[in-house]
């Protein structure tokens, strides 16, 4: 046995334009929901960015707040330009004195910082600004007076003082804490101001998450209501092609990676990148020795980060067919259980679903082993960075070129950078189901349809149906078909039947006859030659009016997991007296009284707990009862024993009176009362006449009923 198994993504493409164009056509239907989740993107974003940097202006401002006084009266210009530039952010203490915090000083190289030492313009210690000092008692202010007088402590007024480092060890932690009373006010406000951006971003991570679901759910159920509304207005030579449960799986499975994708990954990715420029561009910015420093681990990650994808889409691709394989084992052997347990094969079968089941393990093991050394490995690059940080970090701040809060600042950052990237495999993996789920989408879009049912009816202008139920004259003129191009089913096929007459088509397997019947009904589209009816055009029909007036019974009855009844009316509304002379007709009236039930008795799937007799006369039922001008019998008593045979007989009969019906059948019993019998032989009519002309002219017709009649 050969599984069968879908063709897979096989492009190596993580974004398919095509696709992309067709699902963002239904997300913007509902702009309104996509303009605020990208509105709380920027909100997220932006407190994501803020936070490190509110972190460094805390350190650097209000705790450390270590820096150097300038005297402006030593300023030499064009040389100490840049020195000029950065008073604009210093604080003025006096006039012709500034405070350059050590984060400001960073701009300047440790040469030019000593450069500025030696003559003047910067001082020669580093001093912590005291601003608005308040003491806990009179020996701390005593003690600060007199670190005022010795030089210690140097006053700008009555509110600064810049407090030399060997001074700051003659206070207590609690007379600090009481002498930078204002500073601690300040922490305060902006650890509150913090806390409110995390709210934020809570409130709007929790909104994105609600409008993307909503969205998503939106978008997916347009989506999925075309796709199924397409689907019933495929060609039947589509499903002639493909299997029934790949069409489920478009609809269900297939549109569900879809949503996962849209609501799980590409909003978020367009968030991810946002933080990721934002936090290279801040990082570059603030200092850029810092920035290199993790830099170095960027051909890392997009070595490992390329060859993740190489390997990862290898093992998702042979996941997905050992999936498919199983899937349609498993499917064929439900589906045959019976034969399985009437010949005896369970063990044979449990060992080859074992094998399939062992290949799927191993190939689910070897992409468990790529994606647990991809995740190790964005950590050890991660923990790198920091370690670089640290390392370079130390180094600047011992010669003056850094401060605290920008190392600080540095290793948030790292962490809300190598996030996303760590996340790249579940975002990998969905994106790449999703794009061959996507793919398999369109492939049934891009199928050709039943135009008729897009447009609700013939083409424009051409419409020219008879009355709405149709007398049933039937003429095939010189009619050729194939299902393959140049594969000729039919062959020049020419004949008609009047109104209210029987029709019968003998021959044998693979003659036309049920070609013949599918044509009628415009379930296929013919080569050549032409179809009336009541001496119109079919094509020239509207469909829903043509089939309107068709019934057909076939050989294999399909009846829905529904209610008898609602077999019988299939979904229309019910007219109670018409369903029990339908009933009363086709001999179904019996049946149905000896269910539990009666009509509102449920039907398994397929019909399976009935006979075949029983489906025939629910199949008999069904077309009386859609009461159509022209009746169609395709080998409807091909599978059943001879007592239902002479009710279903009966029931014929009744049904094609004032009808024209034509009859499918190998069983010539059946149609020997037909007013013509056509005699199909590969695809051609050799003989035509009633059943008796037939018998007389001793040609293929004989045959037939001798070898049924005779038992040869």
């Amino acid at each position: 046995m050969t599984p069968y198994h879908e063709e897979e993504n096989d492009n190596g493409k993580l974004f398919n334009k095509d696709l992309m164009r067709i699902l963002f056509g239904y997300v913007l239907r509902y702009k309104k929901l996509l303009f605020l989740s990208v509105a709380c993107v920027v909100v997220i974003t932006a407190a994501t960015l803020t936070a490190p940097l509110l972190g460094k202006i805390i350190f650097d401002r209000y705790i450390i707040k270590q820096g150097y006084v300038i005297d402006v009266s030593k300023l030499q210009l064009p040389r100490d330009k840049d020195v000029q530039k950065s008073l604009k952010k210093a604080v003025s203490l006096r006039q012709g004195n500034y405070f350059l915090f050590q984060s400001q000083a960073g701009f300047f190289s440790k040469k030019q910082i000593g450069e500025y030492k030696a003559v003047g313009l910067f001082s020669k210690e580093k001093y912590t600004l005291v601003e608005s000092p308040s003491f806990i008692d009179d020996a701390a202010r005593n003690k600060f007076r007199l670190c005022t007088t010795t030089g210690d402590i140097v006053a700008f007024g009555d509110s600064l003082y810049c407090i030399k480092d060997n001074a700051l060890h003659r206070f207590t932690v609690k007379e600090l804490v009481q002498i930078r009373k204002s500073d601690s006010g300040h922490v305060g406000l902006l650890v509150l101001f913090m806390l409110s951006l995390y709210t934020i971003q809570f409130l709007a991570s929790y909104a994105q998450i609600v409008l993307l679901m909503r969205l998503s759910q939106y978008s997916m159920r347009d989506l999925r209501k075309d796709l199924f509304n397409h689907v019933l207005s495929l060609e039947l030579a589509y499903f002639d092609k493909n299997p029934i449960g790949k069409l489920v799986n478009r609809v269900g499975n297939d549109i569900e990676a879809l949503n996962e994708m849209f609501s799980s990954v590409l909003i978020t990715l367009v968030q991810d990148i946002l933080i990721l420029a934002g936090i290279t561009g801040i990082m570059f910015f603030v200092n850029i020795y810092l920035a290199c420093a993790v830099a170095i681990t960027f051909p890392l990650l997009v070595v490992v980060t390329m060859l993740f994808r190489i390997k990862a889409r290898d093992a998702y691709r042979a996941i997905r067919t050992k999936l498919a394989d199983l899937n349609a084992f498993l499917n064929e052997n439900i589906t045959g259980i019976r034969i399985v347990q009437i010949f005896v094969q369970q063990a044979k079968q449990f060992q080859k679903f074992t094998t399939i089941n062992n290949e799927l393990y191993a190939a689910n093991i070897r992409q468990l082993y790529i994606y647990a050394i991809f995740r190790p490995l964005i950590d050890f690059c991660k923990w790198f960075a920091i370690a670089a940080v640290i390392f370079l970090g130390c180094r600047l701040l011992l010669g003056d070129m850094l401060s605290y809060g920008v190392v600080l600042m540095f290793i948030a950052y790292v962490g809300s950078f190598f996030e996303p990237i760590g996340d790249l495999s579940e975002k990998f993996d969905t994106l790449q189901s999703a794009t061959a789920a996507g793919e398999k989408v369109m492939s049934v879009f891009n199928a050709d349809c039943v135009k008729e049912y897009e447009t609700g009816g013939a083409a424009s202008g051409r419409s020219k149906a008879p009355a709405n139920r149709f007398q049933g004259e039937i003429v095939f003129d010189d009619v050729w078909f194939g299902y393959a191009p140049g594969e000729w089913v039919l062959k020049g096929v020419s004949f008609s039947v009047n109104p209210h007459q029987m029709l019968a088509l003998v021959g044998g397997t693979g003659s036309g006859k049920t070609t013949i019947i599918s044509l009628l009904s415009r379930l296929y589209p013919i080569q050549k030659g032409k179809i009336t009816i009541d001496g119109v055009d079919i094509s020239a029909i509207e469909l829903s009016m043509l089939r309107k007036n068709i019934a057909t019974v076939m050989q294999d009855v399909f009846l829905f997991s529904r209610t008898l009844r609602e077999n019988i009316i299939l979904f229309n509304d019910l007219d109670r007296q018409r369903f029990k002379d339908v009933s009363a007709i086709t001999h179904l009236d019996g049946f149905i009284s000896r269910l539990p039930k009666r009509d509102e008795e449920p039907v398994m799937e397929r019909g399976a707990t009935f006979s075949a007799g029983e489906r025939q006369l629910i199949a008999f039922a069904r077309a009386l009862y859609a009461d159509p001008s022209i009746l169609v019998l395709d080998e409807a008593t091909s599978n059943i024993d001879t007592e239902t045979e002479q009710l279903i007989q009966d029931a014929i009969r009744r049904l094609i009176t004032g009808r024209t019906s034509i009859v499918v059948a190998h069983r010539l019993s059946t149609v020997q009362n037909a007013n013509k019998i056509l005699v199909l032989d590969k695809g051609c009519i050799v003989e035509q006449g009633d059943h008796a002309s037939l018998l007389a002219r001793q040609g293929m017709y004989y045959d037939l009923y001798k070898m049924q009649f005779s038992g040869v």
